[in-house]
């Protein structure tokens, strides 16, 4: 059957019907829905003999949607491939079923009609399956315009099969669609909404469909992005309102439940330094006469104490890991909070002060053995400021410090 065409057109038909992602490589799925093609075709041969795209596809010149069907019928494969002759595998060009329908055989000349179409009751071949790209695209308007095929197909004229990979990215569409050239407001091919007039996010079942990144700072994919969409939405509100109505923002900057992906994982053990920072950023969210002290109070959490370990409150929260406070002459364990200390004192500082470490250390030498020793330890040189956080100015010592030991 004359299908040679049929698969040119399959191909570029694939490309016409689906201009920006597809379900391979760099396409989305979310736009470009699954496509079956059982068909062998070679782009670069048909081309090389002079065939220009619109002899087999020449329906696009009229196409306005995606929902086209853009592939050339079964005559016009056949003005070249001639099935219908009795040595049709071996004729120049090759006619035979198989030749485009790759290994299906049970198609005859027999079977087909006057018009050299197959005859209703003649078994067919695996069908094509082209679902429409999720997108609003008219191949008449860009054609109109002065585009040309290969400006959007790029690749196809050395390919065999046309993929989707032959299908325009975004990337591509930006190249004209930059507000200037062309309309770059997402509603200009993504689908919308007809009652709302936003985009359709929810495409079918699929995951929704969200910015990746890729083209403007709005990757909704990355976890800091509840954190630091404020940038994006500062620099540009209508690409956000092309999605999100102004009630999605309110729900939660106005809500009385906050995200609670706006705080890492963590937060809970290390937002006291935070609060101390920057307590006028809490509270744009937080009531903290009521939030804060409510919680406080809830896990029996307050200066001076070890809570859960210690015992003071009783039924105080374990935040710190039992052997966290250590016992006066033995050797500390890996849970032990001068590890932590050494590590990352700001942590420490969170929820506690200078005063209660000194209250320890000031009978607990907090140094290793040979410290003020030259030859045996180096981190007492410098200049003391770190050892001025337990020492006083005129402490005997600190002469070594000060005699440049």
């Amino acid at each position: 059957m004359r299908i040679l065409l049929c698969i040119v057109t399959a191909i570029l038909a694939v490309l016409a019907g689906a201009p920006a992602q597809a379900q391979v490589g760099s396409r989305s799925p979310d736009i470009y829905p699954t496509q079956q093609i059982p068909l062998r075709f070679f782009h670069e041969r048909h081309l090389g003999t002079g065939l220009v795209c619109e002899v087999c596809h020449a329906s696009v010149l009229g196409s306005t949607q995606t929902a086209d069907r853009n592939l050339p019928g079964h005559m016009v494969c056949a003005a070249c491939h001639r099935s219908e002759q009795p040595q049709a595998e071996t004729a120049y060009p090759k006619s035979a079923c198989a030749t485009c329908h790759e290994g299906w055989t049970e198609g005859s000349p027999a079977q087909l009609g006057p018009d050299l179409r197959p005859l209703p009751d003649a078994p067919k071949p695996p069908p094509i399956v082209l679902p429409p790209a999720r997108l609003t695209f008219s191949h008449a308007l860009h054609l109109q315009t002065g585009a040309v095929c290969l400006d959007c197909h790029i690749g196809i004229t050395e390919a065999e099969r046309g993929t989707v990979e032959h299908l325009p990215t975004m990337a591509t569409c930006l190249g004209c669609h930059d507000g200037r050239t062309a309309p770059d407001e997402c509603g200009t091919c993504h689908l919308q909404d007809p009652g709302t007039g936003r985009l359709l996010t929810d495409l079918f079942g699929t995951d929704p469909l969200a910015p990746s990144g890729r083209y403007r700072p709005d990757n909704h994919a990355d976890p800091e992005w509840y954190r630091h969409h404020e940038f994006a939405a500062r620099a540009d509100q209508d690409q956000c309102s092309a999605c999100h109505a102004p009630s999605q923002c309110l729900d939660c900057h106005d809500g009385v439940q906050k995200d609670q992906r706006l705080h890492p994982g963590d937060w809970q053990m290390t937002h006291g330094l935070e609060a101390q920072r920057r307590t006028l950023e809490c509270q744009s969210c937080h009531d903290v006469d009521r939030w804060c002290s409510d919680c406080h109070q809830q896990v029996a959490v307050r200066r001076g104490s070890f809570p859960g370990v210690t015992g003071d409150p009783p039924g105080g929260a374990a935040f710190h890991p039992p052997g966290w406070d250590g016992v006066l002459g033995e050797i500390p364990g890996p849970e032990h909070h001068s590890h932590v200390a050494r590590r990352s004192l700001e942590t420490c500082a969170t929820c506690h002060t200078e005063d209660q470490c000194i209250s320890c250390h000031s009978f607990i030498s907090p140094h290793p053995d040979r410290y003020a020793d030259p030859k045996g330890w180096a981190f007492g040189q410098g200049s003391g400021t770190v050892c001025s956080r337990c020492h006083q100015p005129g402490d005997p010592n600190l002469s070594g410090i000060q005699n440049g030991r």
